[in-house]
């Protein structure tokens, strides 16, 4: 009883340093109009540039709906969200690596479609090189392997483990013809 009472008062608690989000709302709309949390934007970049460089923050997110989507490609509402808030970032002056910071800090690296080569993650540059060279590996010792084998079974009358027959003896002689 004491493990479920302390459960449910664990996962009702506001995380650490959260900001405060009504129930069910989405934290990215939640935020709209304010900037990150304790970073200073930089100066606004000219209006013409904002959507551009909008678009290319958003094709190094994931969408959280997709998957298999970048935030740019996808048309889910989850990505609509997050293109507005990434544009209205990118207008108050921040810089890409601190958008994709934002982005991290909510959801994981898994938001990432190109997730950083350290920890764990390097598994993913890393295993398919190997599943390459494994793969290569077998293939090449399965073809010496063939190349190892005779090209002629010996009979076993030639080898001496049986004695001749009649009929292997015709088929012989009418080969030698």
């Amino acid at each position: 009883m004491r493990r479920l009472l302390l459960a449910l008062s664990l996962a009702s608690a506001p995380a650490l340093g959260a900001s405060p989000v009504a129930p069910g709302a989405d934290p990215v709309t939640a935020e709209a109009g304010q900037g990150i949390p304790g970073l200073p934007p930089g100066p606004p970049p000219p209006a013409s540039q904002v959507d551009e460089r909008a678009r290319l923050i958003a094709l190094r997110l994931r969408c959280p709906v997709c998957q298999g989507l970048s935030v740019a490609d996808s048309t889910s509402a989850a990505a609509v969200t997050f293109q507005r808030r990434i544009r209205e970032l990118v207008g108050m002056g921040y810089t890409q690596d601190q958008i994709e910071d934002y982005f991290v800090d909510r959801y994981g690296e898994f938001i990432l479609l190109d997730p950083p080569a350290r920890g764990l993650n390097w598994l993913l540059w890393v295993a398919p090189a190997l599943a390459g060279g494994v793969g290569l590996t077998w293939a090449a010792m399965t073809a010496m392997q063939w190349r190892k084998e005779p090209d002629e079974v010996p009979l076993p009358s030639d080898v001496g483990l049986v004695a001749k027959d009649k009929y292997e003896q015709r088929l012989l002689s009418e080969l030698e013809d």
